[in-house]
């Protein structure tokens, strides 16, 4: 090649200065170029004096990025010089292209740092199939070595600090990631959500001004322990979802005894023998379930039913709740909650849910008295009306009106506070009023002129989301004085809660500080260990968060 187009090419290339192509030979699927350096002298690496006088050469074969889909091979030949200090240990040495590709390095510098990337990003496996598109060949192993390679950076100084946890394994191991709140970044992961672990990151992070945190007691006693000198704040978000929690017993022990009262004050009807069975009502009448579903529904229900009698029988025997939980494969709070309530839940929809009959049930049930009671019939009659259902729906919504066969009860409009004990009728009280439906607020409006006690419980619920959505932390002792007045044992025990970690809760009240850049964290770090597959360890989860992209 001509001098210039050797310039041209190393131009091109981006090749530190002093390094030039001697010659190019390009094919279908490599790009071979012979590289050398033209510097006079290098200096020794052990006594950093130059030297002139080359002892001898040898040629190293080095990777490079791709080039227009094609794998570019740097043949370099490198020289070996001879260090003139009588003084220095090194007799010869070889020359040094920093530039271009480290001592030992089978690839170039830029091509390990594409690589890292490549890994940061997608991983081992997925890095791999990617760097593959990318024309580069490579394997998992290489691309997670070079991952690893990465310094860990050094961990800033932090003002303000969010910790939270992590699941390894959900009920079983957990982790903690700690996030500097002000620049909304990962600065460290932790093995465990132990209080001992946390708190010794803590000691050698003095300059820790405040703690965002939630409800849990670990965190809270590593922080008063390891540093004093933070100011705690409870996350809010934390504290409306113990309210939540608060919220759903309370109403469901209202709907009892509304249910008891209502009970006491109907009068005793007695229907005459004699009397034929109504029609149900269209908006109500639900369809017979399938046998499968029945056979699959008691099936599962009679191995609830036998779960709890082991349940009950580790109780008895002194077993605590995690301990049974363990034993059975189930939560703790699972074990709790089925001993309060005295039974294996029972997963029954008592609410109807909606079909694609329902829209025609009323033209069924003229036809049906009319006399017209062949199903096929009814079926081809409601289809040319467009319904897109199919023979075996309308068979078995007409399976509770033909005789002598098992009837299926027709459903009353339920009271409001029949729903009390559903999530979604808890986050009726929690939700803003004006983000609620026009359905969702006359179902409100309902349940708090039901009851008395609901209309209270409401009012004191809404007063105290006022206070988180407005951090108004002043006004806690207020609202703590009214849940003591108020007489109600489910807000009392969250009261005393609250209580007991009043300090943080107040500046969770008051400063704008909140876990929600932690629980953005946790979900980002959720999202590389799926990538993994959930197999990684610690040590590369940390460096792809610590380092990602």
């Amino acid at each position: 090649m001509e001098p210039l187009e050797m310039n041209l090419l190393s131009c091109l290339l981006h090749l530190p200065a002093g390094v030039v192509i001697e010659s190019a030979h390009p094919s279908a699927t490599e790009l071979v170029l012979r590289v050398a350096c033209r510097h006079p002298s290098m200096e020794c690496p052990e006594c950093h004096q130059s030297s002139a006088r080359i002892h001898g050469r040898y040629q190293r074969t080095v990777a490079d990025l791709p080039c227009a889909g094609r794998n570019v091979i740097l043949v370099l030949t490198v020289r070996k010089f001879v260090c003139g200090t009588p003084t220095c240990p090194r007799t010869i040495f070889t020359e040094r292209l920093p530039g271009l590709v480290a001592s030992y390095a089978r690839m170039t510098t830029r091509l390990t740092v594409l690589l890292q990337t490549v890994g940061l990003v997608a991983g081992g496996q997925q890095g791999t199939r990617l760097a593959d598109r990318l024309g580069i060949a490579t394997t998992p192993s290489t691309l997670l070595r070079h991952l690893m390679l990465l310094r860990a950076p050094i961990p800033p100084a932090v003002r303000v600090l969010g910790v939270d946890d992590w699941s390894w394994k959900k009920g079983r191991r957990y982790g903690t990631i700690l996030v500097d709140l002000e620049k909304r970044k990962i600065i460290d992961l932790l093995p465990d959500r132990k209080a001992a672990t946390f708190a010794q990151w803590l000691r050698s992070h003095p300059e820790i001004e405040i703690i965002s945190r939630d409800r849990g007691t670990d965190y809270a006693a590593a922080a008063r322990e390891a540093a004093p000198q933070a100011r705690q704040i409870a996350d809010r978000f934390h504290l409306v979802r113990n309210l939540a929690d608060a919220l759903q017993p309370l109403l469901a022990r209202c709907r009892t005894e509304h249910r008891q009262t209502k009970q006491e004050r109907a009068p005793a009807q007695q229907e005459p023998v004699s009397q034929p069975r109504p029609l149900p009502h269209p908006d109500t009448w639900r369809q017979h379930p399938p046998g499968q579903v029945e056979r699959r529904y008691k099936a599962n229900q009679e191995e609830r039913e036998t779960r709890f009698q082991q349940i009950t029988t580790l109780r008895s025997q002194g077993l605590t709740m995690e301990e049974i939980g363990k034993r059975v494969g189930m939560g703790e709070r699972t074990v709790r909650h089925w001993l309060k309530q005295g039974g294996a839940p029972v997963h029954r929809r008592n609410k109807k849910r909606y079909s694609q009959f329902d829209p025609y049930a009323a033209f069924v049930l003229e036809q049906w008295q009319a006399g017209i009671q062949d199903g096929v019939q009814i079926y081809e009659a409601i289809r040319t009306r467009g319904f897109p259902g199919s023979l075996s729906m309308v068979q078995r919504f007409l399976h509770s009106l033909r005789k002598n066969r098992r009837p299926i009860p027709d459903l009353a409009p339920p009271d409001p506070l029949e729903q009390c004990a559903g999530r979604q009728v808890v986050w009726l009280f929690i939700r803003k009023s004006k983000d609620l439906t026009d359905e969702e607020q006359t179902h409100l409006s309902a349940l708090r002129q039901a009851s008395a006690l609901v209309e209270t419980i409401y009012g004191l619920v809404q007063d105290f989301l006022i206070m988180v959505r407005e951090r108004q932390g002043e006004r806690l002792d207020g609202w703590l004085d009214a849940i003591q007045a108020s007489q109600i044992p489910e807000l009392q025990s969250f009261a005393q809660g609250i209580q007991r970690d009043k300090e943080a809760v107040v500046a969770g009240l008051t400063q704008l500080y909140s876990n929600g850049p932690v629980e953005a964290q946790v979900h980002k770090l959720k999202l590389v260990k799926r990538q993994m597959f959930g197999r990684a360890k610690l040590p590369l989860l940390r460096q792809r968060l610590l380092h990602a992209v």
